[in-house]
């Protein structure tokens, strides 16, 4: 072999390797956050409603987060159904602790050096590629809802690039249902839009409150964590929330807004 063939073939096995350790680099970052993530859902899944601020606060100070002043209710005179108003203004709280997991900050818009250059590198890869090197986008966000030194209400969302479009679950653990003219009941399902800077999506919303039984509690909660990390992706709001719409397909009252899709 001569000196250049030797050299190339040098130069050939350092990019190759380089690659390889930016790979497993990558995988193993998301891989971590993924745990986070989870890690953040179950502890957050422990809090309940009337719950005092200060049990709280290890949860805060582990996962970081932030406080979100709550923007008042505009003037009765402004509401149309004035039997809303006075079901939102108990409801109402005083502020909220926000905390997010994000490997590139898409869904909790922290913009570190880091987190500038990863989505830099995501850019500069096709779209088919990024899950196969460990850059699919996700992001996890919890808020915690105090009112008088209480926890009046927690809610969860998990969002991730699907294969065609962003998808997501969310939940929230309150009182009662988010609108006065809801039926009143422990557990129901919804849907929503979304719309992200890179396109759009689905989102399944449960809402349910401390009267639900623990197969509706985890239906509500459950999220496939796997399409986190799919190298694939998932297709749809099937493979994001399956015990939720499986119980919609036993429970066809429990929907409340928009109806979910249908699963096989």
């Amino acid at each position: 072999m001569s000196r250049a063939h030797a050299l190339g073939f040098r130069v050939a096995v350092a990019i190759v390797l380089g690659v390889a350790a930016l790979w497993c680099s990558l995988r193993a970052y998301v891989g971590y956050e993924r745990r986070r993530a989870v890690s953040l859902f179950t502890e957050a899944s422990r809090v309940r409603v009337g719950d005092t601020e200060a049990s709280i606060l290890p949860l805060l100070g582990h996962y970081g987060g932030h406080k979100l002043m709550t923007e008042p209710l505009p003037p009765k005179e402004q509401w149309i159904d004035k039997d809303e108003y006075h079901y939102q203004v108990n409801r109402v709280n005083d502020y909220s602790y926000v905390l997010g997991i994000s490997p590139f900050g898409t869904t909790t818009g922290e913009v570190t050096r880091f987190n500038q250059a990863m989505r830099t590198v995501r850019a500069a890869l096709p779209s088919h590629l990024r899950g196969l090197v460990g850059m699919r986008d996700w992001g996890t966000t919890v808020q915690l809802s105090i009112r008088n030194g209480h926890v009046q209400s927690i809610s969860a969302m998990a969002l991730v690039r699907g294969q065609s479009k962003w998808l997501g679950n969310r939940w929230e653990l309150a009182e009662g249902m988010p609108r006065h003219d809801m039926r009143p009941r422990p557990y129901a399902i919804g849907a929503a839009n979304l719309t992200m800077e890179d396109g759009g999506g689905d989102m399944i919303e449960n809402v349910f409150t401390p009267q639900a039984s623990e197969d509706e509690v985890e239906a509500a909660r459950q999220f496939n964590a796997e399409c986190f990390t799919s190298i694939r992706g998932c297709k749809g709001l099937c493979d994001v929330a399956p015990r939720a719409l499986g119980y919609l397909k036993q429970h066809p009252d429990a929907v409340w807004n928009i109806i979910p899709p249908k699963c096989p």
